[in-house]
């Protein structure tokens, strides 16, 4: 790992988001080295390697432990001062003591490459005043999501502040026959399961409603 002083300058915009111009790099090498979920599948492909999980809220923090048991070492992202700001002071509290994360706090992402896969991870820490360039295997970010919502709302769908589409019991919308499961519900806990359980059960309520079409 490699730093780099420099005089401090203005905070950088957030590492990641829907608009590619935000995007340091992270599109170009997508399930190559960057990914937004933490599970077997991708622990495996950057065992002995330095990774790097973005994000200060519970889901970093159960990726960031959950990589320690299969990776060299756990470079951890935030943007604000500390974890307990943003992850329950049981999460916060582990990573802290655990011999193979470290929490880089004021922190943020400036550059991923790589030639097939990633290699090279650089961030800016704003603690230190200096930028910090990782030979890394692997990108985690575990920032939240934008949802693509926007034509819905168009079609009379109501969506909430963030733009997720709001349901009531059965998963329905605000639109006759317009169903939403998964991430994109509004309330929903983001997670693969979750919302594959959710399409199992909205199925009866999508048979319910062509049945009542068809009286």
């Amino acid at each position: 790992m490699t730093t780099t002083t420099s005089p401090p300058g203005p905070s950088s915009s957030p590492v990641a988001s829907s608009t590619a111009g935000s995007d340091p790099g992270c599109h170009e090498f997508e399930s190559r080295g960057v990914y937004y979920a933490a599970t077997e599948l991708e622990a495996r492909a950057c065992v002995g390697q330095n990774v790097v999980v973005v994000g200060g809220a519970n889901s970093a923090g159960q990726a960031a432990l959950f990589l320690a048991q299969h990776v060299d070492q756990v470079h951890v992202l935030i943007r604000r001062d500390n974890l307990p700001e943003t992850m329950s002071s049981y999460l916060a509290q582990r990573l802290a003591h655990h011999d193979r994360i470290t929490v880089h706090p004021r922190s943020h992402l400036t550059a991923v490459k790589g030639e097939r896969r990633v290699s090279e991870l650089t961030w800016r820490d704003e603690h230190r005043q200096r930028d910090v360039r990782l030979e890394a295997g692997g990108l985690f970010l575990m920032i939240g999501a934008v949802p693509r919502t926007a034509w819905l709302r168009d079609a009379g769908v109501e969506l909430d502040s963030k733009g997720f589409v709001t349901t009531r019991d059965t998963f329905a919308t605000s639109v006759a026959g317009v169903f939403a499961v998964g991430d994109v519900r509004a309330g929903s806990v983001k997670r693969v399961a979750s919302a594959v359980g959710e399409g199992s059960v909205v199925v009866s309520a999508v048979h319910s409603y062509l049945g009542g079409l068809n009286r």
